[in-house]
């Protein structure tokens, strides 16, 4: 049977938790990194709020003309808000390579865009991602579970909060279920039954 995946929906504080950390970093600095994430994990156009020549903030649109940045989704008005601007805004579709800072190292990039992306997955697991971390860990999930029955062995914890041991099969096992925990950044894994 499938894997199934428990949603955080319950679990809006962490959310909440994990946007509050964002937003400082990824409002005002680091918005090139979080747009390079969501236009990479997403496949939206990235674009620009350009204060003459210069990117002054980054976000993706959405296929409904919404911007999403380090606020979530937002409309076009609230868009310059936080930088003191007001609408009308020059606004530019713009590429990964007009966000790269100059002298920036492609590894401290790739790292920023990696853990920007981690974060936005946790917070929004609703978006539409391309190969996310859930659908990594389902898929895992899967071909453990398709392991276990050809060895009639499970990973299974003998009591709760226990470490996990490999142990016969019960026989009525019908896979594995996962739960974001961490604010969605991980999920633990258990086998459930028919």
């Amino acid at each position: 049977m499938p894997t199934i995946v428990f949603r955080h929906d319950e679990d809006q504080e962490s959310a909440e938790i994990l946007r509050g950390h964002c937003m400082p970093t990824y409002l005002n600095g680091e918005c090139y990194a979080f747009a390079t994430a969501l236009h990479e994990g997403l496949g939206w156009p990235i674009l620009g709020l350009m204060i003459g020549t210069e990117i002054r903030h980054a976000v993706v649109q959405d296929p409904e003309g919404f911007f999403h940045d380090a606020r979530g989704r937002i409309t076009e008005e609230e868009l310059g808000s936080p930088f003191g601007l007001v609408p009308p805004y020059d606004i530019r579709e713009v590429t990964v390579a007009d966000l790269v800072r100059e002298g920036e190292p492609d590894y401290v990039r790739a790292h920023s865009v990696r853990l920007a992306r981690r974060l936005a997955e946790a917070i929004w697991p609703e978006l539409p991602w391309k190969d996310s971390i859930a659908i990594r860990i389902a898929s895992f999930a899967d071909e453990l579970e398709a392991l276990c029955r050809r060895h009639q062995l499970w990973i299974r914890a003998p009591v709760p909060a226990a470490a996990p041991v490999i142990a016969l099969g019960d026989g009525d096992e019908s896979g594995y279920q996962l739960r974001r925990i961490a604010g969605g950044l991980t999920f633990t894994i258990e086998r459930y039954f028919k």
